[in-house]
């Protein structure tokens, strides 16, 4: 062999098992490829923007409100879903960390759609509640079915003759006021 192949040896023998050593790590690990296959009846439950027959109602997580699903019967919808809000969570939500910061109330928060928003009145001040039990409230009131999507949520507080304070759930589970003087 001349000297100037065999110069080159090491150089080519090393490009050739860098070369085997990425093909065997494609070869994907013995793993062989396969055809699509049935997975069975698509996952069903939870809430959908049609969905009448669940509600949706906040409680907390240390992360922020989280929604649970519930079902609805026959009837107010929004009158269900506020009450299962002060009824709180279930001993499974519980298990999963949810809880709720409202306070007990000694008298029910009464609640009416009217034109695509929710009025709601509370027995508590706005003031003396954690910003996540206003959340909890809104956001609630906001995704009871048949009201509409992105629907103002006007609080009235006891004992206030003042207008009430117009506020929005977001999307993520904020309880945001609306601006005054914008479109609603």
């Amino acid at each position: 062999m001349p000297k100037n192949e065999s110069e080159h040896m090491p150089g080519v023998l090393c490009r050739v098992a860098a070369i085997l050593v990425a093909a065997a790590a494609l070869a994907g690990c013995g793993i062989t490829d396969t055809d699509a296959r049935p997975a069975g009846q698509p996952a069903q439950g939870g809430l959908t923007e049609n969905s009448n027959r669940l509600l949706r109602v906040y409680f907390v997580t240390p992360q922020g409100t989280w929604p649970v699903s519930r079902p609805a019967s026959d009837g107010d919808r929004l009158r269900q879903a506020m009450d299962a809000l002060l009824a709180g969570p279930t001993a499974a939500e519980r298990a999963r960390g949810l809880i709720t910061r409202l306070p007990s109330a000694t008298r029910p928060i009464r609640a009416r759609t009217t034109e695509g928003r929710v009025e709601l009145r509370l027995p508590w001040l706005v003031r003396d509640l954690r910003p996540e039990a206003v959340s909890q409230l809104v956001c609630t009131a906001a995704a009871a079915p048949g009201i509409g999507a992105d629907p103002v949520v006007e609080v009235f507080e006891p004992g206030l003759a003042a207008d009430p304070w117009p506020v929005r759930c977001d999307e993520s589970g904020s309880a945001i006021p609306i601006e005054q003087g914008a479109p609603s």
